[in-house]
């Protein structure tokens, strides 16, 4: 355990509430669990009018866990009884009460429980998965070089938007109840999963299981996702990804999505592509444009997905279908007709031509097409190529 913070994990100002009397936030730490004796905590929170706790077990095996929690929040909430606390904020998990197949779930909804029967007032914030937990839950799910995860809703959080709830909450007047807070937008796991991945240059391939566990228990589409009522954090995942430093992985692997361009393309002309850079089965951002190989015949749409401009190119493609990384909707590319929402407008298409080992992409001829799900019948995508 470590002396009480004053504010919450450098996210916020030191925390006092409208009286002026101190919020201390009480974080029990791998380190020092075994001392998070009474004694030490009536210490740490000594002179508080509240407790902020944000402890999380160093193991997530279920016996562990459930120790864990029992264990610290029962002797926290005796200390604050001596202390004379007047108000417990504990951080918990959007669905500790419907999940409980999950050993980690399952000991965070018996920490709620015992805080509701405790006679401290208090308030729970339920959080969302944190965007800084995406790269914790790939190596969850992953199995050899494959990433295997639910194919659900997520709805994921900025730590630092929870960082401000908690503050909130904890300079306020006890809830006696429970809050939810959630990220600005849902994706789709998978498609979190893969972006993240490609940030880092994680070669590893991320395959949607509708029958794979999450932290060991099954999910439905909504499982993941905060309720109508939730407060909703402020920032997007687009923006923490670019400012995230996130751990990269070798660099001498490739990646296994999408195909970069080398440094011959700048000697092309514009638009052009060399069909050698985009074997079957990927896609290659070429301008504003993205080319994909089809069971060697190429075709090109619009680079962005239609609903928020998340990039094509990012997604993943199976046969025809390409699936955007950002919220899971899906294209034809032959055609760009929407084959699953949230988008509602077709991608723009564009004619490709291929002469010896160079493509080019007609993007001055581009085509918006309606709800066509096979190939046109005319020349908009190159042929395939003979072995």
């Amino acid at each position: 355990m470590r002396e009480p913070d004053r504010g919450l994990a450098g996210s916020a100002p030191p925390l006092s509430t409208a009286s002026g009397q101190p919020v201390s936030v009480v974080h029990v730490t791998a380190e020092y669990y075994p001392y998070a004796r009474i004694g030490g905590l009536a210490e740490a929170v000594r002179g508080a009018a509240a407790v902020v706790d944000v402890s999380n077990s160093p193991s997530f095996e279920d016996v562990a866990v459930m120790k864990f929690f029992k264990t610290s929040t029962h002797n926290l909430l005796i200390a604050e009884a001596a202390a004379g606390v007047r108000h417990h904020v504990a951080l918990s998990v959007v669905g500790s009460g419907r999940l409980l197949r999950s050993g980690y779930l399952r000991a965070k909804f018996a920490q709620e429980k015992l805080i509701k029967e405790s006679a401290i007032p208090y308030s729970i914030v339920q959080a969302t998965q944190f965007f800084e937990f995406m790269p914790a839950i790939a190596d969850a799910g992953t199995h050899g070089s494959a990433v295997r995860v639910p194919s659900v809703l997520i709805q994921p959080v900025a730590a630092d938007d929870v960082a401000r709830e908690v503050a909130k909450i904890a300079t306020g007047a006890p809830l006696n109840g429970t809050v939810e807070i959630g990220g600005p937008e849902p994706f789709y796991l998978d498609g979190l999963i893969r972006r993240v991945l490609g940030a880092r240059n994680d070669p590893r391939e991320v395959i949607a299981d509708s029958h794979v566990r999450y932290f060991g228990t099954e999910l439905d589409e909504r499982s993941l996702v905060a309720g109508d009522e939730a407060d909703l954090g402020e920032i997007r995942f687009d923006d923490w990804l670019a400012r995230a430093t996130l751990p990269v992985a070798d660099r001498n692997r490739q990646p296994a999505a999408a195909v970069t361009a080398p440094r011959e393309r700048a000697q092309l002309g514009e638009n052009e592509f060399r069909i050698g850079d985009v074997p079957p089965g990927s896609v290659l951002l070429v301008g504003d444009a993205a080319v994909f190989n089809v069971d060697g015949g190429f075709c090109a749409t619009q680079a962005r997905c239609t609903h928020r401009q998340g990039p094509l190119t990012e997604g993943s493609l199976d046969g025809s279908t390409v699936t955007c990384p950002l919220h899971g909707a899906q294209f034809n590319v032959w055609t760009g007709a929407v084959l699953r929402g949230p988008a509602r407008d077709p991608l723009k298409t564009y004619a490709v031509t291929v002469e010896g080992d160079v493509g080019r992409i007609d993007v001055d001829a581009s085509v918006t097409r309606g709800n066509e799900s096979h190939p046109p019948s005319g020349s908009r995508c190159a042929p395939r190529l003979s072995p």
